[in-house]
């Protein structure tokens, strides 16, 4: 049996399997009421849904694994391990999406669980310690370990994001992994090409259960096995060596469920939610809510995985990685431009940029309050120039100001402020400046506060800035004047 021949049987393995497990898993989750019900708000199915679809894919993929070993496709142990890792792995985050599915797990024990679900696949070898782009090479080390983590967590997640209508996530899983079987098969990966095969295969046959409208749904426990094993594919399918990954290829290919989390992201931080609040505004739903009927919004996120794809192995067959870049760059533009997605994310970015453009030029305009009229601070009495520094120190919001001006350990002014509207209280931060050397006293200024939101690097060099400047004034004008001591707690 030819290679070509043991990839057929093992993808009509995986699809038979698929189609039969998804049905008796849709029958068990309907038993135990493992439902997905609508709520009028996100979820706008008619019906209650069963869950568990994951369980499904899982478990056919592991059919199709145990098919292709049988195979001829000369890669030795290389396929063993691969497979028995990515079964344990997908195996593991598929009890913990079960888990999810029927209790609701919280976000942060979930992520911590994803985490640890991840470790060892690490630990087992599968990292990377090196990365080519555009033919640049980046060395880890180490740090290739949290580095392979961080993107193993991503791809989970992103697809957990992306999953939120009939059919997307599994459409997307099929366009993914096919295309990173076809990256390694070129690049003599084959073996990364069997595990692409069986997934594709699994996820074919329960997109027959899943397509609009759906009779059973991913659930957790498919999405994140999805994400899993395509991260553990992306990894596997452009190794150049043993630890060496051209990182174009997958990054091009996870374009769509990586630029949906990405405006996720800008999303809720721009709107003052927390990143694990859930919401309508993923990209299936601006394209639902623009009235396309869902098999068109599988059709255009489908040519949108199919365009980068194509891109990503294209790029690797010409050894030409700026083109895959390209490609997505345009289709990510093209996308925001004729308002299909992205748009509303790009208003809230240049809203944000505005704002903080204001605020950067409100607080210029307020130092050049403060430090244009310095001929103004000259011609001011030592009193006089007390004054205005409490004035000058308002948006500190300060608790307590100390002055102590001393020529030849003689102190010749002292003067301490107490604010009346801090309450009495341990300061949080404080902050001193010494005049300098070049004065004929010393002069040292102290500043504190109780508010420790009061200081962020901008306002605190302002502050020093302040403080430098009238400690100078004070160290040169002072010997002139009578040596006193005061407190006013006005």
């Amino acid at each position: 049996m030819t290679a070509v021949h043991s990839l057929l049987v093992t993808f009509v393995a995986a699809f038979g399997a698929s189609l039969a497990f998804t049905a008796i898993v849709k029958s068990l989750a309907t038993l135990l009421g493992i439902l997905d019900r609508p709520d009028g708000q996100r979820k706008l199915h008619d019906r209650p849904v069963p869950l568990w679809g994951g369980v499904g894919v899982y478990l056919a993929m592991l059919v199709g694994l145990v098919v292709a070993r049988g195979g001829r496709f000369g890669v030795g142990p290389s396929l063993d391990e691969l497979a028995w890792v990515v079964a344990a792995a997908a195996g593991v985050v598929c009890v913990i999406g079960c888990i999810d599915d029927a209790f609701r797990l919280g976000p942060r024990v979930k992520l911590l669980l994803q985490t640890l679900s991840v470790l060892p696949v690490v630990l087992a070898g599968y990292s990377v310690e090196q990365i080519i782009v555009l033919g640049w090479t980046i060395e880890f080390g180490w740090l290739g370990i949290p580095v392979t983590v961080l993107w193993l967590v991503g791809c989970i997640n992103a697809l957990n994001l992306l999953d939120g209508m009939d059919g997307l996530a599994s459409l997307v899983g099929i366009f993914t992994a096919a295309t990173m079987g076809v990256i390694a098969t070129y690049l003599g990966n084959s073996y990364v090409a069997v595990v692409a095969v069986a997934l594709a295969a699994a996820l074919a046959g329960f997109f027959a259960h899943n397509r609009p409208p759906a009779s059973i749904f991913l659930g957790d426990s498919g999405s994140m096995v999805i994400g899993m094993v395509v991260g553990i594919l992306g990894i596997q399918s452009t190794l150049k060596t043993s630890a060496t990954l051209s990182i174009t290829a997958p990054l091009v290919v996870m374009t769509l469920p990586a630029f949906d989390t990405v405006l996720a992201v800008i999303r809720r931080r721009l709107t003052g939610r927390p990143f694990d609040a859930a919401d309508r505004q993923h990209i299936h739903h601006r394209l639902l809510d623009r009235g396309m009927a869902p098999w068109w919004v599988l059709a255009v996120l489908g040519a949108f995985c199919l365009a980068t794809g194509v891109a990503a192995t294209v790029a690797t067959i010409l050894r030409l990685e700026i083109l895959a870049w390209c490609t997505a760059g345009v289709v990510i533009v093209a996308a925001v431009r004729f308002r299909l997605f992205g748009h509303y994310e790009l208003i809230l970015l240049v809203d944000a940029a505005a704002r903080l453009l204001a605020s950067l030029a409100a607080r210029l305009s307020a130092q050049d309050a403060v430090f244009g009229p310095g001929r103004r601070l000259q011609r001011l009495a030592p009193a006089e120039a007390w004054v205005l520094l409490i004035e000058q120190l308002r948006p500190w919001n300060p608790c307590q100001l100390q002055l102590q001006v001393a020529e030849a350990d003689e102190i010749r002014w002292q003067k301490v402020w107490v604010s009346p509207r801090v309450p009495a209280r341990r300061p949080t931060w404080w902050v001193g400046v010494t005049s300098g050397p070049a004065a004929p006293s010393v002069c040292q200024l102290r500043v504190e506060g109780a508010d420790p939101w009061a200081l962020d690097p901008l306002s605190a060099f302002r502050l020093v800035r302040l403080l430098q400047l009238f400690a100078d004034h004070f160290a040169t004008q002072v010997p002139a004047a009578r040596p006193e001591t005061q407190r006013r707690a006005a």
